[in-house]
């Protein structure tokens, strides 16, 4: 149960870790009212603009989807390996 458990937390944290990671450069005039900045970076947002990075902030995808995939795949492993231990005799207590 343990390892379900542990498992399912970490593909979840990894999913939104993956969902809230920078993908997109937000420029133009889409949050300022003054002409003068238009065409300037304004910053990064995620996958459907949930979150606003500041400018700059665009580096921070690599780590986060390296991050994300590494806790996505170590809790589907541990989800596999909690499911093909539950049915073997040798493990019961």
């Amino acid at each position: 149960m343990q390892r379900r458990v542990v498992g399912a937390a970490l593909t979840v944290v990894g999913s939104l870790i993956l969902l809230l990671a920078p993908v997109h450069v937000v420029q133009g005039c889409v949050y300022s009212v003054d002409a003068g900045v238009c065409g300037v970076e304004q910053g990064s947002s995620s996958m459907w603009g949930w979150v606003d990075y500041p400018a700059g902030w665009y580096w921070a995808i690599l780590p986060m989807a390296f991050i994300g995939i590494a806790l996505v795949v170590t809790g589907i492993v541990l989800l596999i390996k909690a499911r093909r231990s539950r049915g073997s005799p040798s493990t019961a207590r």
